[in-house]
């Protein structure tokens, strides 16, 4: 594994094991380096949090191209809302996404607003009504916001039902 990884993977395991995002130092101190080793490959603090932003971007990217390109079990919709059911390291991600879009850290990587805009196209896709893929979208990001706030996150089978719900033909009644 690279420095830059293992730098990454210290934030999210600090911020999971402390319920709060570690500093510099703490971040250097977990991998064996000095804070300069650490500011080496993360200029910034601001340039950390973006680049743990960013690694979370990447893996649902991953991920939604994958369910986009036809996996058998799975689709778009299916996919995101899976993903929307945080686990400990989602939610340390999640911190980090707070707390860079403070309005004194300068807010989010641009690329978070774009990547949201291809999932939710990817979503549209499959469901054939961009505004079905908005409500697809919203539900998922819903999920995550009452994970972080609840300390829980959603159950499966919830989960497995609002995918199956939202999927369904529509109906001339629920038009």
């Amino acid at each position: 594994m690279d420095q830059r990884s293992r730098i990454l993977d210290a934030v999210a395991e600090l911020t999971t094991a402390r319920g709060r995002l570690p500093s510099i130092l703490e971040v250097a101190a977990e991998v064996g380096l000095t804070k300069q080793g650490v500011l080496h490959y993360f200029p910034s603090r601001a340039a950390l949090d973006s680049a743990v932003i960013m690694r979370s971007v990447e893996r649902i990217d991953r991920a939604m191209r994958v369910a986009a390109d036809g996996a058998p079990e799975t689709s778009p919709t299916a996919t995101y809302l899976r993903l929307s059911s945080p686990d400990d390291a989602d939610c340390a991600t999640a911190a980090v996404v707070l707390a860079a879009g403070s309005p004194t850290s300068g807010g989010m990587p641009a690329e978070v607003g774009e990547a949201v805009r291809r999932w939710e196209a990817l979503i549209g896709l499959e469901v054939g009504d961009p505004v079905r893929a908005e409500v697809v979208r919203l539900t998922g990001d819903g999920l995550f916001a009452e994970a972080l706030a609840s300390g829980v996150p959603p159950d499966a089978e919830r989960v497995e039902r609002l995918v199956a719900h939202l999927l369904a033909p529509m109906t001339p009644a629920h038009r």
